[in-house]
């Protein structure tokens, strides 16, 4: 069983939202705010000067003032806007529980690395039947999700009990540095025209193009057929979501490298060859290149790194650098086949879509090879013009939930970072009951069936590699490590 100690440590992380300064709410219409440290602290300086950039004429008290602290009465009645906890600055318990019961309507925290955290207080429902019959639900999602992590911790203790299987051999470095283009379509026929043009002009005579149209109903492949003659069509007859899809498409091809590009995805001049002199590094597994979005943001770059709260949380920073990133997006990267085939390819639980790739840069780094951002390579993304327009954003949004509790319960052995994942749900639940809400019951549930599979596929990971989990959190970190 898992310790109380270890509950009771994690429990506050998993109340710890990832946040920005200026997402905070009602941030520009701040007048006084309370941070918890001591006024001398530089953390507490730093994150003074964070909430005083967001509003001007900001009133920042500090929890200790000349050698002062404030009294628990005199904090409430100032009546803050905002307070500011600091997760390991020098404010220590006292300061942080100051800042808790201070009464401000927004609670804050700020971390080591200057990451920013919101803590959400959600708000209590009428005891109603409907509310007491959640509750019970949540209860029992909460024993069977004890159940779940539990069993992971049971099965690895088995395994380490058992002698260690031998790692497949590494490939090496590929052989050659042609480039099979594979591009996954299911009723894309209105995206061929957007993607295929410049894809034909960057492929050239060197590179092949293999267009496979997953079971389309609205004739992907007759168009693709009739326009563009140069490009290899592979028709399933079978929808197989894009893991499918991609397995397929590689299995056709023999080229030593070859590159996922989204049929949503237009590359950009010169992408090729700003990619291929990675791979001059025996280390690496896959590049991937900058990504522009059609509307001006940066929520989606190219550039990710890691985030653990519970789940996995993959988080774009700025394309200003290269370097390592947790995983090489399905969308617009460059693969080396052999160690792609020696991983076993992207894996099918996950179907319809997500995660995918995240598991595949995931299971790489865990064998020691790394995925790597280059930001003079790019392309135009037209985010979310295949999933969001055929399944809407709501089972978008949940089954990308169900796919991070599955990769969990497949990829992560770090005995404390289960801890985190176990509470993390724990308080998630509780959450939807106090709001009225679903999505994670919802996500839970639908992750449930494939727990057998995922078992199954953590023992078989072994053989690939067993690099430890905090080791590539702390790798494929571009930017530093997570708050400790």
């Amino acid at each position: 069983m898992l310790a109380p100690a270890e509950l009771l440590k994690t429990a506050g992380r998993a109340l710890l939202l990832p946040a920005s300064p200026a997402d905070l709410p009602g941030a520009r219409a701040w007048r006084r705010a309370l941070i918890a440290g001591a006024k001398e602290d530089p953390t507490a300086l730093e994150a003074a000067r964070a909430l005083a950039s967001l509003s001007p004429g900001l009133e920042v008290d500090a929890a200790c003032a000349e050698g002062r602290w404030l009294g628990l009465r005199e904090v409430r009645r100032a009546r803050y806007d905002v307070a500011c906890l600091l997760l390991g600055g020098g404010s220590g318990m006292r300061g942080n529980l100051l800042a808790a019961l201070s009464g401000a309507p927004v609670l804050a925290a700020m971390g080591k690395s200057g990451r920013w955290y919101l803590l959400e207080r959600p708000p209590i429902s009428p005891l109603t039947p409907r509310w007491w019959a959640r509750a019970v639900l949540t209860l029992l999602l909460c024993a069977l999700h004890l159940a779940v992590v539990e069993t992971l911790l049971f099965s690895d203790a088995v395994w380490r009990l058992l002698p260690m299987p031998p790692s497949l051999p590494d490939p090496g470095p590929p052989a050659g540095r042609a480039v099979t283009f594979i591009v996954p379509a299911h009723n894309h026929r209105h995206l061929m025209d957007f993607c295929l043009p410049p894809l034909l002009a960057e492929a050239g005579d060197e590179h092949e193009i293999i267009v496979v149209d997953d079971a389309s109903e609205d004739a992907t492949a007759e168009h693709v057929r009739q326009t563009y003659p140069r490009v290899r069509l592979l028709r399933l007859e079978k929808n197989l979501g894009f893991a499918g899809a991609v397995k397929a498409g590689i299995a056709a091809s023999n080229t030593p490298l070859f590159a996922l590009i989204n049929s949503d995805v237009q590359v950009r001049p010169g992408f090729l060859s700003a990619l291929l002199p990675h791979f001059d590094r025996e280390d690496v597994f896959a590049v991937c290149a900058r990504i522009e979005l059609s509307h001006g943001s940066q929520v989606e770059t190219g550039r990710v790194a890691p985030a653990f709260s519970g789940l996995l949380e993959p988080h774009h920073l700025p394309p200003t650098e290269g370097g390592p990133i947790l995983y090489a997006g399905g969308a617009s990267s460059v693969f080396h086949r052999a160690r792609y085939r020696a991983l076993g390819g992207l894996d099918a639980i996950y179907h319809p879509f997500y995660w995918e790739d995240i598991d595949l840069g995931y299971r790489a780094w865990r064998r020691g090879w790394r995925s790597v951002f280059e930001p003079a390579a790019s392309v135009l993304h037209q985010r979310r013009a295949t999933i969001g327009s055929h399944y809407g954003d709501a089972f978008a949004e949940e089954t990308f939930l169900r796919n991070g509790l599955i990769f969990i319960w497949k990829n992560i052995r770090d005995r404390e970072l289960l801890t985190r994942h176990l509470v993390y749900v724990w308080v998630k639940l509780a959450r939807e009951v106090l709001r009225g809400e679903a999505r994670l019951c919802r996500a839970l549930l639908r992750a449930l069936p494939a727990l057998p599979a995922a078992l199954l596929r953590r023992w078989r990971c072994r053989r690939r590699g067993d690099l430890p989990d905090r080791y590539i959190l702390s790798a494929a970190h571009p930017a530093g490590g997570e708050d400790r």
